[in-house]
């Protein structure tokens, strides 16, 4: 029994143990947006983990590579209800009329993995394919990819980016 016990308590401790991301950066020059992020080429997925000195929502938009559309991940942290919420969203980024607010895919193929606020940073933490086959979908490949980086100090969608930004960025490594 006593050990039962001991490997319980061993596989709860392994279990809270945080990921060991392999890659980071800053994308922004202010260091306020971290990207931390891990490719695992089996089964093909990507783990990212975002570190923003926010207390609101963050955003992450991977453009397509003609940039005419994005994939976005939008999520945080709500103190008022203490849950995390994550969104697999898309949007146009033609300029124009065409250029929209983002929208929900029909097909969310973000895996929420956690979301935490603890003064002053939102960490929120999803995975998905590297090619979902998603129309709303934009597949991480190799090489730099043009990512848009936002963030607001409020917890509803409605509200604008506190401070948004672009960065090149080459999640796949060579």
């Amino acid at each position: 029994m006593k050990l039962l016990l001991a490997f319980a308590c061993l596989l709860a401790i392994s279990a809270a143990q945080t990921t060991d991301y392999p890659y980071s950066a800053y994308l922004d020059p202010n260091g306020y947006f971290l990207l931390k992020w891990d490719v695992r080429s089996i089964p093909g997925d990507i783990e990212m983990q975002f570190v923003v000195n926010a207390t609101g929502w963050v955003s992450l938009l991977i453009a397509s590579e003609d940039g005419s559309y994005a994939d976005v991940i939008f999520g945080g942290f709500n103190d008022a209800t203490t849950y995390g919420y994550y969104a697999d969203m898309h949007c146009s980024l033609l300029p124009g009329l065409s250029h929209t607010a983002p929208a929900n895919d029909e097909s969310p193929d973000l895996v929420f993995q956690n979301a935490t606020y603890a003064a002053p940073y939102t960490t929120l933490t999803v995975k998905r394919s590297i090619y979902t086959g998603d129309k709303d979908d934009v597949a991480i490949r190799a090489g730099p990819l043009l990512l848009g980086w936002s963030f607001s100090n409020m917890d509803t969608s409605t509200v604008p980016h506190t401070n948004a930004g672009f960065a090149t960025l080459a999640l796949i490594p060579s």
